[in-house]
């Protein structure tokens, strides 16, 4: 029997040029082509990169699906490890970061879609290896003098990403809507494997 497929229909061809103007961000997010100088340049690259706009919204996400304090919590982690990890990346560049990256938006991503709540402790040291990987990534771009105009740009756009994540999270928990997250870390899992 020969099947033939259908063919794509309007809806779908209006996705095209979302996903041509949005490849060029996800294939150079970190060539190390244009070397980040500033707060603005800090400020931008997590909402311009998507493996780091999606961890910094995952993060925020998967906060909200924890008992109160350590929820609130694990931003602060994620932030604080992300700065342990620019001198790390800055010192000891390693390829293995980027896997890093692209490992905890998929491991968000599975998180959200199951709604997993593991142990306090256990959240904690992901999100802190998560954080720390990012961080890495980050600190392999710096160069000397690039410094903490950058680096309080690269923070408080995290920390943006990081809280509308959480801020969603906490709405979805007031409308009784906490399904939606699954399909939030279905979003992350396809979009992290397309990073």
């Amino acid at each position: 029997m020969n099947r033939t497929r259908p063919a794509p229909t309007a809806a779908a061809w209006r996705w095209l040029p979302v996903l041509l103007l949005t490849t060029p961000v996800v294939a150079l997010a970190h060539t190390g082509a244009v070397p980040p100088v500033g707060f603005g340049h800090g400020l931008l690259h997590p909402l311009t990169g998507l493996d780091h706009l999606l961890a910094a919204l995952g993060v925020g996400l998967w906060a909200t699906l924890q008992p109160d304090t350590p929820g609130r919590r694990l931003p602060v982690v994620f932030l604080s490890a992300l700065l342990l990890g620019l001198p790390l990346g800055a010192t000891w560049p390693t390829p293995v970061a980027e896997a890093g990256v692209l490992a905890s938006v998929l491991l968000l991503g599975v998180a959200l879609a199951l709604l997993l709540r593991p142990p306090v402790v256990l959240n904690l040291v992901l999100v802190a290896l998560f954080g720390l990987v990012h961080g890495h990534v980050h600190g392999t771009e710096l160069l000397p003098g690039a410094g903490l105009s950058y680096v309080a740009g690269l923070l408080a756009g995290t920390a943006l990403l990081t809280g509308a994540g959480y801020l969603t999270g906490r709405l979805l928990h007031r409308w009784q809507r906490i399904g939606a997250l699954r399909y939030a870390g279905v979003a992350l899992l396809l979009l992290g494997l397309l990073s």
